[in-house]
């Protein structure tokens, strides 16, 4: 049976020059990880969005104080993701984010990284609009990486529960 995993990011703003500031992975069981990531020194401070910490919540001086560095994370991500299948609900700007912190630790990425809503591609629309509602209520996305995963996690549980 193939291991999957469910990863998010939250980061300092949707512009082009935004980073990576919070990543979270879970597996289909078990406890989530999530860790803060204390800015790489190249990352732009005019990247940083008040509107996006007013979202997730998370000032930048936290990240600079509890943030772990860039190699420590992907050094993490990497040991936990390798050989699994990873899902996100935002591939394009996890993965860009993915790449910023992997290019600032100067560290090679050993996961690919998929799109969540692939999985139950040929699930019934009515399946899935009550699967997501479900989640919704009872582990809503907060946008804060490990609630978030952990939203993932029970939309895809309860997709497969009725596939």
């Amino acid at each position: 049976m193939e291991k999957i995993a469910f990863i998010d990011l939250e980061a300092s703003g949707l512009g082009p020059a935004s980073w990576p500031i919070e990543v979270g992975w879970c597996f289909e069981r078990g406890k989530p990880q999530a860790h803060l990531i204390r800015p790489a020194e190249d990352w732009k401070a005019e990247a940083w969005d008040k509107g996006a910490e007013a979202l997730h919540g998370i000032p930048i001086d936290k990240l600079r104080k509890s943030g772990r560095t860039p190699e420590d994370v992907c050094e993490g991500l990497n040991r936990a993701l390798a050989g699994v299948s990873v899902y996100s609900d935002a591939p394009d700007w996890d993965g860009f984010w993915l790449y910023r912190l992997y290019k600032a630790a100067g560290v090679k990425q050993v996961f690919a990284l998929n799109d969540f809503g692939a999985i139950f591609a040929g699930a019934a629309p009515a399946d899935k609009e009550a699967a997501i509602a479900e989640a919704a209520r009872t582990t809503p996305h907060r946008h804060r990486a490990c609630e978030d995963v952990l939203h993932m996690r029970e939309v895809y549980r309860l997709l497969k529960n009725r596939c």
